[in-house]
Parts: C-alpha cells; sequence; structure tokens
C-alpha cells in the first residue's frame, strides 16, 4: 500500500475510533449537506456524470457506469471513500480535496448501514453573501489555502493572475509578489482570462448545487465592472473573443454560453454536450470556438453562424482543457483519459487526431508558449512535461510540484513556465535551462511566502 494512502486510513482509523461511542450520523444533517455542495454538481440531473446521481438514496448506493459506490455496512471498501481519499482514480472532487474529518463521518455513516431519514436538509444551505448580498472577505471564510486552479498571463506578459477563493490574486511575475488581491466572487475561482487588449479580466466560478457566475475587473483599476449570471451550476472555463468585447464559457451545467461582456447579455446557448464542459477556447482569428466536455467530446463551432463544424471523439473519458496554438493550426485536447490529443485544425478532415500522447495520469491543462515553439501540460501525478511546438519531442519534465498540478502558463518570454498545484503553491521553472526558478506558497490571508531555487538574492 502507498504510504500517503496508509496515513490517510490511519488517520480515517483514529478519527472513527474517537466517534465510535458518538451518536448515529444522521444523514440529512451530515452527510447531505457535504454531497450536495461537494458531488451534485457533476452527480445529478438528467445525465450524471459516469451515470452516477446522487439525488435518490437506491441510486448514492448503486453507483454509475463503474458500478456500486456504496457498501453498506462497510466504509473502507465502499467506492466513494476510496475515491474521495485518492485510493481510487481520479480523486475526486476533481477541483478540490474533502476535509478527512468530514470523510469520516461519511464513512461512519456507511458503516452504520448507509441509513438515510430524508433527501431534503432540515435548512437551506448557508451561502457566503452577507445582507447587502457582497460576499464575505476572504480570510473570514477561507482558513486553509486553497488550491490555485487556473492561471492567466496577460497579453504583454507583465501581468499573472492567479486563481483563489472568492477572487483571484494579481502577481508581478517577475518576482513572484501580490499586488493586489480581487474579492466578492462567488466560491473557488475555476477559470481566468484576459481580453487581448489586456482591459479586461474575467474570473469565474460559481457556488456548487447553486449558481455559476463570471466577474469582470477593469485590468487598470481592478474595480469590479459587473457580474454575469445565468449558469446554473458552476463556471468552469471562460475565454475571450479576439478584439472583441465577446466572451464565452462553459459549465457544469452542460452548457456553453456567448456573452456580451458589454451589456452583461447572454447572445446564445449552445446545448451540445451530453455532460459538463469544462474547456473552452476561440480561435486567434476568432472564427472558431472549442470546447471540451465530461462526455468525452470536444466540439467546434463556427462564430458567425454558431454551427457546430466538427465533433471529436478520441478521448475515451472526460475532456478537461483544449486550447489552440496562436496561428490557430493545431488544437490541444487534454482529459482523464490520461491522455493529450492534438488536431489539425482543417474543417472536414478532422476525424482523426494528428497526435496522441499518453501520461501516467490525469491531464488537467495544457498551453502552448506566445511563438508556438513550446507546448506544456500538466498532471495530478505531479508532473509538468514540456514538448516542442506539435509535440513530437518531450524536452523536459519537471517534478517539483509536491501535489497534484491543476493549470499551467507560459511567460511572454517562450520559457518561464508556471504551475499551479491544490496545495497552493506557484512554481516557477526555466525551460531552456531546466531549473525550478521560485517557488510562491500562499497562506489563508493570500501573503505569499517566496523561495528562490537556483537564484542569487
Amino acid at each position: 500500500m502507498k504510504p500517503i494512502i496508509f496515513s490517510i486510513l490511519v488517520c480515517m482509523f483514529i478519527l472513527s475510533s474517537l466517534n465510535s461511542s458518538a451518536a448515529p450520523v444522521v444523514f440529512s444533517k451530515q452527510v447531505l449537506p457535504l454531497l450536495k455542495t461537494q458531488c451534485w454538481s457533476c452527480h445529478s440531473g438528467s445525465a450524471p456524470a459516469s451515470g452516477y446521481s446522487m439525488e435518490m438514496r437506491d441510486k448514492l448506493i448503486s453507483g454509475g457506469r463503474h458500478g456500486a459506490a456504496v457498501i453498506p455496512g462497510n466504509g473502507a471498501k465502499s467506492p466513494l471513500i476510496l475515491y474521495m481519499t485518492g485510493e481510487l482514480k481520479p480523486k475526486m472532487p476533481p477541483n478540490g480535496a474533502i476535509d478527512l474529518e468530514k470523510i469520516a463521518v461519511l464513512r461512519r455513516w456507511i458503516d452504520e448501514g448507509a441509513k438515510v431519514d430524508g433527501m431534503a436538509m432540515p435548512q437551506p444551505l448557508a451561502t457566503n453573501r452577507g445582507a447587502t448580498g457582497s460576499y464575505a472577505p476572504l480570510a473570514k471564510i477561507q482558513k486553509q489555502s486553497a488550491p490555485i486552479t487556473a492561471l492567466a498571463y496577460s497579453p504583454d506578459g507583465s501581468i499573472l493572475a492567479v486563481a483563489g477563493y472568492q477572487g483571484a490574486r494579481i502577481l508581478n511575475p517577475a518576482d513572484g509578489s501580490v499586488t493586489r488581491t480581487l474579492s466578492g466572487c462567488a466560491g473557488q475561482t475555476q477559470s481566468l482570462a484576459f481580453s487581448s487588449d489586456g482591459k479586461k479580466l474575467a474570473v469565474a466560478g460559481g457556488v456548487p448545487g447553486q449558481s455559476g457566475e463570471i466577474a469582470i475587473f477593469d485590468a487598470q483599476t481592478w474595480k469590479l465592472i459587473r457580474t454575469l449570471t445565468g449558469h446554473a451550476e458552476v463556471v468552469y472555463a471562460v475565454d475571450w473573443k479576439p478584439n472583441s468585447m465577446g466572451l464565452a464559457s462553459g459549465s457544469l451545467d452542460k452548457t456553453a454560453r456567448i456573452w456580451d461582456a458589454a451589456t452583461g447579455q447572454t447572445v446564445r446557448i449552445l446545448k451540445d454536450h451530453a455532460d459538463s464542459v469544462f474547456g473552452i477556447a476561440y480561435s486567434p482569428d476568432g472564427k472558431l470556438l472549442a470546447t471540451g466536455s465530461a462526455d468525452r467530446s470536444v466540439k467546434l463551432f463556427d462564430t458567425a453562424s454558431w454551427k457546430r463544424v466538427a465533433s471529436l471523439t478520441a478521448h475515451q473519458d472526460g475532456v478537461t482543457h483544449v486550447a489552440f496554438n496562436h496561428k490557430g493550426t493545431l488544437l490541444a485536447s487534454v482529459g482523464t483519459d490520461k491522455t493529450m490529443r492534438l488536431w489539425k485544425v482543417e474543417i472536414g478532415k478532422m476525424e482523426n487526431p494528428l497526435r496522441t500522447q499518453g501520461e501516467g495520469d490525469i491531464i488537467n491543462s495544457c498551453a502552448f508558449s506566445p511563438d508556438d515553439s513550446l507546448f506544456v501540460w500538466a498532471a495530478s501525478n505531479r508532473s509538468v512535461k514540456a514538448f516542442n511546438a506539435d509535440a513530437t519531442n518531450q524536452l523536459r519534465e519537471f517534478k517539483e510540484a509536491e501535489d497534484w498540478v491543476y493549470c499551467v502558463a507560459i511567460g511572454k518570454d517562450n520559457q518561464t513556465i508556471v504551475a499551479g498545484t491544490q496545495d497552493g503553491k506557484l512554481l516557477f521553472w526555466n525551460q531552456k535551462e531546466g531549473k525550478l526558478l521560485r517557488t510562491v506558497s500562499f497562506n489563508a490571508e493570500a501573503t505569499p511566502t517566496v523561495k528562490l531555487t537556483g537564484v542569487k538574492k
């Protein structure tokens, strides 16, 4: 047994022992709120992820396409628990982690027979919004470092936006210092994007099980301009149409939306996917929009007519991210099937990928350098790999991350690679030299600790 898994099980055993004399777990009060906030965004509705719905006890127990999820009386062997601890892959939830104490309560509920007193909670879920409708300050809500789930360089490379809880941090990428913290957003930020002129920043996220939203900030004054609402679930992907105020978003509600960010109005809703939309990207000329989904497909749309012009189905499991190169000649897609598929952008001739590369775990993100000389991906096995422009040759592998790597980006110099991890750290490498330049760690108050590696102070 792997040491980390053994440690997790030991902790859970101790927690279970401490609670052995406690009153039986009440599902509606202690289990249902956890499932609804952490799991229902994917595992509910008419087309739940992996065919697994948690909305009724029978379905919660019986599981989906992968078989039973709960074994009443045996929490230790129940797949629901094993996915949450990471013993089974992919670890759940996909962009976060559940406290061991909460998992221990869930396991105890299963050990006690997985009894359900009702599928309605006695009180509504508490939100973080105050009486004025604004969200509480970051430091009062988040006591632990939030995972870094998204990154975005400004077009000129002088600013790096980093996802946080209920907002984002604005960094100077030259030294890793935080110059500003943006707040007032909902939940964990899942995606970030600068407009092509660098004047606007979109911060996307939402509250699981309740709604998704996109906050638009002025990237010069850093004031909140407006908030776009309409998605019924968390927004996981956002991208600006080049040289315009058009914005595209993808959500756990299985739709992609096209917005006029100048007015805040929805222009169009795309309902072509059967599952969550995790990736979205405009081509450099703005004529195509690519969407990637948990339904295992990538779809391309003509942005003039909004007709679907291609459906790419080579992935064997969910697609987590899509990216065009800056010439618009290549489209990369990565996913939970542990592969990267590279497609030559030729409408009518995209039945098969140009190239397929494998990884040892889920690939969460990918990016091309501004000059298209470099391609990188980030994976849940803590690995970041760098390739040449068309991914024929691997140039580097960086293994300094200590937790899942969720996101990756390349600086304006075409050599600096930055990655964000589950444990709330940023790592900067120089690809040409193959060196780790610095690690930036954040505490709950967003104060960074910068550790330089191989650089004279």
